[in-house]
C-alpha cells in the first residue's frame, strides 16, 4: 500500500496547471481552425496545434499518474466516505476521458494522413470513411463530456474549499520553491519526496 501524501508534489501541481492550459489551447485551436476554409494554411496550423496540445495533455497526465502510483497522492477532500469516493470517481472519469481522447485522436490523425509519405514511410489506410465518421463523432461526444466533467471537477473543488472549509485549492497552488526543490530538495516538507525511496520513512 502506498502512503498518502498530505499535499500534491510541486511537479504534479505544475503538470496539472500546464495540462489545464493545454486543454484550453486544444479546445480553442480546433474550434477556430474548423471554421476556416480547408485551403487556409492557418487551419492546418491550428489543427496541428490541437493534435500536439492533446498529446501533451495525455503525456503530462501519464507522468502525474506515475508519480501518484509510486509516491502516493493526497486523499480527496470530503466530509464523509461518499464525498471522498465521489471525488475519486470523478478523477477516474477525467483520466479515462483523456486516455480515450488521446487514442481516438491519434487514430483519426493517422487516418487523415493516409497516403502521405512521412519520414519515407507511406501512411496506410486504416479506416473506412464510415469508421472515421463514427470515431470522429465519438471523439467529439467524449470531448464535450470531458468539458462537463472538468466543470463539475472545478466547481466541486471551489465549493469544497470555500463552503466545505477545506484546503482544496491550497493543495493545487503553484509553489515558488519548485525550482529550488528540484535542485536542492529540502528535508522537511508535507508532501512525499521524489528523492526518498518507496518504503523509507519521511521526516
Amino acid at each position: 500500500m502506498k502512503t498518502s501524501a498530505q499535499n500534491y508534489h510541486p511537479l504534479s501541481v505544475l503538470f496539472h496547471w500546464c495540462a489545464a492550459a493545454l486543454v484550453v489551447v486544444s479546445l480553442v485551436s480546433i474550434h477556430v481552425g474548423m471554421r476556416l476554409p480547408s485551403a487556409d494554411q492557418t487551419r492546418i496550423v491550428l489543427i496541428n496545434t490541437h493534435v500536439f496540445s492533446g498529446v501533451m495533455v495525455f503525456l503530462l497526465n501519464l507522468i502525474r499518474l506515475s508519480i501518484f502510483s509510486t509516491f502516493g497522492t493526497p486523499v480527496p477532500d470530503g466530509h464523509d466516505f461518499h464525498q471522498v469516493h465521489a471525488a475519486r470517481f470523478m478523477h477516474v472519469i477525467l483520466y479515462g476521458s483523456i486516455g480515450f481522447l488521446a487514442c481516438s485522436g491519434t487514430i483519426l490523425t493517422v487516418a487523415y494522413a493516409a497516403g502521405q509519405v512521412i519520414l519515407g514511410v507511406k501512411i496506410p489506410l486504416i479506416l473506412t470513411a464510415s469508421a472515421m465518421g463514427m470515431i470522429r463523432d465519438l471523439h467529439g461526444l467524449v470531448s464535450t463530456a470531458f468539458l462537463l466533467f472538468m466543470f463539475v471537477h472545478a466547481t466541486g473543488s471551489i465549493a469544497m474549499h470555500y463552503f466545505g472549509k477545506r484546503s482544496t485549492l491550497q493543495k493545487m497552488s503553484v509553489k515558488t520553491e519548485l525550482a529550488g526543490y528540484i535542485t536542492a530538495p529540502e528535508t522537511e516538507k508535507n508532501y512525499l519526496r521524489l528523492d526518498v525511496q518507496s518504503g523509507q520513512s519521511r521526516s
